[in-house]
């Protein structure tokens, strides 16, 4: 009975790593450079669109040859896409951090003088300082997102890991 149950749960076991391997993904890159972006099924993304342009982000419920389907109620198609936009997680998050502590900076200089009884509150290295963060902090939030243009030379296309497998099953 046990060899049963064994060789049932290896069998579906097996049948469910066939299924998870045969998943389509969506390539962005840019021929002739190294760097390559993929998405699947449950990844997300941001893609503006054209005529009118307008954005469409979440996550990707279904990927077919020519077409994505997002949040399961948006579907596009590759050929209408103008632009991909890409997180860069460190500027994503850094921005944040340079707005509060060229705050911190500020006030805690000011606490310090007031602490001292220094004169002035607002010494000459604090806008320096927090100035510094401020233009740091802007910056990231700028730079915060990659513009992968289509027109720029960026492509997307789906590969399709079925045709790969086959090919190497007729191989064999």
């Amino acid at each position: 009975m046990k060899l049963h149950l064994f060789l049932i749960w290896t069998l579906l076991l097996v049948l469910f790593c066939q299924t998870v391997d045969a998943q389509k993904v969506i390539l962005l890159q840019k021929p002739g450079k190294t760097k390559r972006f993929f998405y699947q099924s449950g990844d997300k993304i941001v893609v503006r669109m054209g005529d009118p342009e307008f954005t469409v982000s979440g996550e990707i419920t279904n990927i077919d040859d020519s077409s994505c389907t997002v949040n399961r109620n948006y579907t596009f198609q590759f050929t209408k896409v103008n632009e991909v936009l890409i997180r860069r997680p460190f500027l994503s998050g850094s921005w944040r951090t340079m707005f509060v502590a060229a705050g911190i900076y500020f006030f805690g200089s000011m606490f310090n003088h007031a602490i001292n009884q220094e004169e002035p509150l607002i010494d000459n290295t604090v806008p320096y300082v927090s100035g510094s963060f401020v233009a740091l902090g802007t910056t990231s939030y700028l730079l915060r997102n990659k513009h992968c243009k289509m027109k720029d030379g960026w492509k997307m296309k789906v590969l399709d890991y079925d045709i790969f497998k086959e090919k190497k099953e007729v191989e064999e």
